[in-house]
C-alpha cells in the first residue's frame, strides 16, 4: 500500500519522542481528499495498562477512502525534553546486584579427652625469583676494541694420566713377525755399535783347505743325497770361500764370500748366492751401507757383520783364538747378511761333544742358533779343534720343514 503523506515536514515529527517505555500515542486520523480537510488531531499520551488488565478493543475503522494523512506538528519543547530523558537513563550505570557472603560456620569442637588436632603448618616461604642475568655487554668502538685484546677462555689445567691408565689407553701394537722385527731393529741399531765379545776377541784363521762333505737333505717330504765340498782360501790379507752342494737331477747350489782378513775379524766384500742365476750382496763399508743387487733398498752395516757363508770360518777363527768364548752357555751375535737382506743372529755355545761322521769319530764343539721365532730358521754348526776349528757338520732346517745335513767326509788340499 503505497501512503501519501501530505504536509509531512519531517520525519522526526511524524514518531513522538518525548513517550516513556510503556506509553503509546493513538493518533486520530480523518479521512480528506483535498488539503482544506481538517488535520489529524493526536490524543493525550496515555499509560500502558498494567499487566492484568484486559486489552482494549481496537478502534473502529472507517469505511471512508484514505486520501492522505496530515501528522500534527509538536512542540519544539517537548521534543527537546523527550531527548534529555531518554539521554539520562543511559547514563545511568547498571546496578548490580549486591553479593552476598558466604555463611561462616563454627569449628567442631573437640570430643572430651581427645587433643585438639595441631593447627596446620605455615605454608613455606616463597621462593625468591631467579637472580637476573647481566645485560649483555654492548661492542666497544673500533679504536678500543682494538687496543684491548679479546678475553679467551681458560685452559683446562693439565691433566697427569697415571702410568697404568695410559698402558690400557694405549692399543697393543700387532705382534710382528721375527723377520721384519729382526730389521727393524738391525735398521736401528747405529753403525758403530760393537758387539760386547768384539772388544775382547781374538783370531786364528785356520790353514787354507778343502772339505768334501756327504750331504743328506729334504725337500717337500722327499729325501735326497747330494755331494758337497767347500773351499776356505786365504794369503794372511784377503780370503776366498766356496760352498757348492750338486744333485743330478736338482741341479747345483753356490755360494761365494771374498773379502779381507783384519783385526775385528773376516770383512766380506761381496756375497754372491747362485740357483740357476745369481743374486749378491755388496759391503760398502766407506758408506757404512748393504746394497743388494735383487733390490734397491739398502741396510746399515753394523761392525762385525758376516755373510751366510763368512761366518763358518769366522767362527772358527773366533773359537781358536779366544778360549774363555768356550763355555756353555756362552752367546754370540753379529749381524748376518744374505743375497736379499740381513738379519742379527745369536748363536750359544751349548758343549763338546763327539759326533760320528763319515771320516769317523770327531771331538766337536756344537753351538746352535737362539731360535726366536716359528718363521726363523734354525742353524747347528760342530767346530772341531782337530780340524782347526772349521765345521766338520752342518746342520739347517727351514720353517718349510726343509732341511740340509753336511757331514765331513774327506779333507782335501786347496
Amino acid at each position: 500500500m503505497l501512503l501519501h503523506l501530505v504536509g509531512l515536514q519531517s520525519v522526526s515529527t511524524l514518531w513522538p519522542t518525548h513517550l516513556l517505555p510503556g506509553q503509546s500515542a493513538p493518533l486520530q486520523l480523518t479521512a480528506g481528499n483535498a488539503p482544506g480537510e481538517p488535520a489529524v488531531e493526536s490524543a493525550p499520551p496515555t499509560t500502558a495498562a498494567a499487566p492484568t488488565a484486559k486489552a482494549s478493543p481496537p478502534p473502529a475503522q472507517t469505511t471512508a477512502p484514505v486520501q492522505g494523512l496530515h501528522a500534527v506538528n509538536l512542540p519544539e519543547e517537548d521534543i527537546q525534553a523527550g531527548i534529555e530523558e531518554a539521554r539520562k537513563k543511559q547514563e545511568l550505570p547498571e546496578q548490580t546486584p549486591p553479593e552476598t557472603a558466604a555463611p561462616v560456620l563454627p569449628e567442631p569442637e573437640a570430643p572430651p579427652g581427645v587433643a585438639a588436632a595441631p593447627p596446620p603448618p605455615a605454608p613455606p616461604p616463597p621462593l625468591p625469583p631467579p637472580p637476573v642475568p647481566p645485560a649483555p655487554l654492548q661492542a666497544e668502538p673500533a679504536s678500543t676494541a682494538a687496543a684491548t685484546p679479546p678475553l679467551l677462555p681458560a685452559s683446562p689445567a693439565p691433566t697427569t694420566v697415571p702410568p697404568a691408565a695410559e698402558a690400557a689407553a694405549t692399543p697393543p701394537s700387532s705382534p710382528k713377525s721375527d723377520n721384519t722385527a729382526t730389521k727393524e731393529a738391525t735398521a736401528n741399531t747405529p753403525a758403530d755399535e760393537t758387539p760386547p765379545w768384539l772388544a775382547q776377541a781374538r783370531f786364528v784363521w785356520p790353514a787354507s783347505t778343502k772339505f768334501i762333505y756327504d750331504v743328506i737333505g729334504e725337500s717337500k717330504g722327499i729325501r735326497f743325497h747330494a755331494d758337497g765340498d767347500m773351499l776356505w782360501r786365504h794369503d794372511g790379507k784377503n780370503y776366498e770361500m766356496r760352498m757348492e752342494i750338486r744333485h743330478f737331477l736338482l741341479g747345483s747350489k753356490t755360494q761365494t764370500s771374498v773379502g779381507q782378513l783384519s783385526a775385528q775379524g773376516l770383512q766380506p766384500k761381496r756375497f754372491g748366492d747362485k740357483f740357476k742365476q745369481e743374486v749378491a750382496a755388496h759391503f760398502d763399508r766407506d758408506k757404512g751401507q748393504l746394497i743388494f743387487s735383487a733390490s734397491s733398498n739398502t741396510q746399515p752395516l753394523l761392525p762385525a757383520a758376516q755373510d751366510r757363508l763368512s761366518l763358518f770360518a769366522q767362527l772358527p777363527a773366533l773359537l781358536a783364538g779366544s778360549p774363555e768364548l768356550r763355555q756353555s752357555g756362552q752367546q754370540i751375535s753379529f749381524q748376518v747378511v744374505a743375497a736379499k737382506s740381513a738379519d742379527i743372529w745369536t748363536f750359544q755355545v751349548d758343549k763338546q761333544e763327539t759326533v760320528q761322521l763319515p771320516i769317523g769319530a770327531v771331538s766337536a764343539w756344537k753351538l746352535s742358533r737362539v731360535f726366536k721365532g716359528s718363521y726363523d730358521q734354525t742353524a747347528d754348526v760342530w767346530l772341531s779343534p782337530a780340524y782347526g776349528y772349521l765345521p766338520v757338520k752342518v746342520r739347517i732346517a727351514q720353517s718349510n720343514g726343509d732341511v740340509l745335513e753336511q757331514n765331513l767326509s774327506k779333507v782335501q788340499a786347496p
